[in-house]
């Protein structure tokens, strides 16, 4: 599948090139979603190209899911259970986090079952990782901080969060998440961190993201016009999955324990109108204007400004590769590639 594409494979490889560790066990939780089928991905490459030896436990809830991502590899061991049961993996050295429902229609149709995902998940984690050595990453969002009177977060700003509305689930429950991590960090000494995830996209994207840039990239590939469902003027920090893998291994890596560190591009600054006509220019197409359905409107945030500030991450020697016309380009040129 994604071996199809040769642009996917020098993406991956770049990341791979980064990956600074030999020998280790890394367990990747939602390993067929769109960060962890990436770093998946980019670890398997570090393998083959740069001979690093590093165990990759593959964790989802379906095995034919994983099968059909990954197929067979030695390195690869596919774990097919629901984070909300206990890892019993031995001698993990790294763990990252990355199970979780992550688009609107989810939250909105199952808010209970993305709470649990996202709570439970977290703490089975984090009771793996009492009284060894390993290191777990906890993937969050930019969404944590809640409303607040500014475009520009930090990692240690935060505002409130509407808890009228069903999409909560998935914010709160990643706050609740990030609370976990912090009390295991301080109470019993687990070695883990926090990453605050900006606006994602790239190939690696499931079929059934509803997110409106998930939407915006479905509309283009097939030359279709790109439905806008707002008047599109919020700004959101956007970052190609190759940026935001890199990130997160700088973070898992190198990151201070217990820490939270912003990931995001702050060349891919952008209003959602902004994405949707970039879109457009790179395939000819138009943008269009259309009201949200019910179920939509639920899952929908409020619009507001939201621009990550990441001199902490740079802080630590990272820095991204991809505006948003180049991460969106090659988006589509590994899809094309890929015969979709």
């Amino acid at each position: 599948m994604f071996n199809s594409s040769t642009t996917y494979k020098e993406s991956v490889s770049r990341i791979a090139s980064e990956i600074p560790v030999s020998d280790k066990n890394i367990l990747i939780t939602g390993a067929t979603g769109l960060i962890g089928s990436f770093m998946v991905d980019a670890l398997t490459a570090a393998n083959d190209l740069y001979s690093k030896n590093i165990s990759i436990y593959a964790m989802g809830r379906s095995i034919d899911k994983l099968e059909k991502r990954f197929g067979n590899n030695e390195n690869v061991h596919l774990v097919a259970q629901n984070v909300m049961d206990p890892i019993t993996i031995d001698g993990l050295d790294y763990i990252v986090h990355a199970a979780s429902n992550a688009d609107p229609r989810s939250y909105a149709l199952y808010p209970y079952e993305t709470i649990l995902t996202n709570v439970i998940g977290a703490k089975n984690v984090l009771e793996y990782c009492k009284g060894k050595t390993t290191r777990a990453l906890l993937t969050s969002t930019f969404e944590v901080n809640g409303k607040l009177d500014q475009d520009v977060y930090s990692e240690n700003e935060y505002g409130t969060v509407d808890l009228n509305l069903i999409r909560s689930s998935y914010t709160e429950s990643k706050r609740d998440s990030e609370m976990l991590f912090k009390a295991a960090h301080d109470e019993y000494g687990v070695d883990c961190l926090i990453a605050r995830l900006s606006s994602i996209y790239g190939p690696t994207m499931l079929d059934n993201d509803s997110k409106a840039h998930a939407q915006f990239i479905g509309n283009a590939l097939k030359g279709e016009a790109i439905v806008l469902k707002s008047k599109g003027t919020q700004k959101r920090t956007y970052c190609y999955v190759s940026d935001a893998v890199s990130g997160l291994l700088k973070v898992l890596f190198d990151g201070a324990s217990g820490e939270i560190y912003n990931v995001a591009n702050d060349q891919s600054i952008a209003t959602i109108a902004e994405v949707a006509n970039t879109l457009a220019e790179l395939t000819d197409t138009k943008v269009v204007f259309d009201l949200p359905d019910a179920i939509e409107s639920k899952g929908f945030s409020k619009p507001q400004n939201c621009i990550l500030n990441i001199d902490k991450l740079k802080a630590l020697g990272w820095s991204g590769k991809y505006d948003l016309k180049t991460g969106l380009e090659e988006t589509l040129t590994v899809l094309r590639e890929m015969g979709k």
